[in-house]
């Protein structure tokens, strides 16, 4: 998996938390966040969605894990109902072209974190993974 790093600008990011296991129960996160992403016309022109994985699934318990379904906002936008609104920091990050399907996200994380990572020279600091 071909990795590469950019620099990144600092996002406002519309967003709602799921608490529990990462898996398949993504899935109806992401449908409830197009429904609302929808509603509040968020939706068009096409914007770049994000996912982020604020807990090590090998460090915290399942039940404990957090993930954000997530879409860039402008700094006009108010939040309403379940979703809130927080700031992605910029930096650098590294960056990979991931295609595949939920099950096969776990293999690419492992990847970037298991095998290229170590050898990398770079080192993680403590803002947030997002896909």
């Amino acid at each position: 998996m071909p990795l590469e790093i950019r620099q990144l600008p600092r996002m406002r990011l519309a967003y709602m938390r799921q608490t529990g296991p990462y898996g398949p129960s993504l899935t109806q996160l992401w449908e409830r966040f197009g429904r609302w992403c929808e509603a509040n016309r968020l939706s068009e022109p096409r914007p770049k969605y994000y996912g982020i994985s604020l807990d090590n699934p090998a460090c915290t318990p399942p039940a404990q894990c957090r993930y954000d379904a997530c879409v860039q906002v402008d700094a006009g936008f108010r939040p309403d109902g379940e979703a809130g609104v927080q700031a992605l920091p910029g930096g650098r990050y590294a960056c990979a072209r991931f295609e595949g399907d939920a099950a096969q996200i776990h293999d690419a994380w492992m990847a970037m974190f298991g095998r290229w990572l170590p050898g990398s020279g770079w080192q993680p600091d403590d803002r947030p993974c997002f896909e």
